[in-house]
């Protein structure tokens, strides 16, 4: 004799064992990340920083706005502020030609960085169309957000040519 009510228990309870069994299940852990070392941080911003003066240069603003934090804020060799958008601006015009770096230094904190070079730029500025050399001194400050590093801020001062004797070479790309 055939009962539907035994059927309909039978499947509840094959049922509530197969949803104990799928709720016993060990769900497996993601590998935790290595921690990064100070060498390690030291050797990311710089490749960070040689990304970033070679994106400049070459006038790649999306690899530039990968780079820089949204809330970015620098201060100028004229002492002005900018945000990020000033500096996408410059990048995406013809002005600088070439950034080379010297003296390069960066001090590991533990979710920052600071980061100080001897910064060279060559350009031809756009309104008198003459060739143009800078040197400035920079502090960039780079921060862990995610998984991600970004320039979070920068400084940079200006340096006379003549007071350049005691600096390393700089370093070309």
């Amino acid at each position: 004799m055939f009962r539907r009510v035994s059927v309909v228990v039978q499947l509840t309870g094959l049922l509530a064992a197969a949803l104990l069994l799928q709720g016993s299940r060990t769900i497996p852990r993601a590998k935790p990340q290595p921690a990064e070392t100070p060498q390690t941080i030291i050797e990311t911003i710089l490749r960070l920083e040689e990304r970033l003066d070679e994106a400049e240069s070459d006038h790649r603003v999306a690899a530039v706005d990968a780079l820089i934090a949204d809330d970015y804020s620098g201060i100028t060799v004229g002492g002005g502020t900018i945000t990020k958008r000033d500096v996408l601006a410059a990048v995406s015009g013809n002005e600088q030609t070439s950034s080379r770096s010297a003296d390069r230094e960066v001090r590991p904190l533990e979710n920052a960085a600071v980061y100080t070079a001897l910064v060279l730029d060559r350009g031809i500025d756009p309104k008198t169309g003459e060739s143009y050399l800078l040197t400035t001194r920079v502090t960039d400050i780079w921060q862990k957000r995610g998984r991600d590093w970004k320039l979070v801020n920068d400084q940079a001062t200006s340096v006379p040519l003549d007071h350049l004797a005691g600096a390393r070479p700089i370093r070309r790309f």
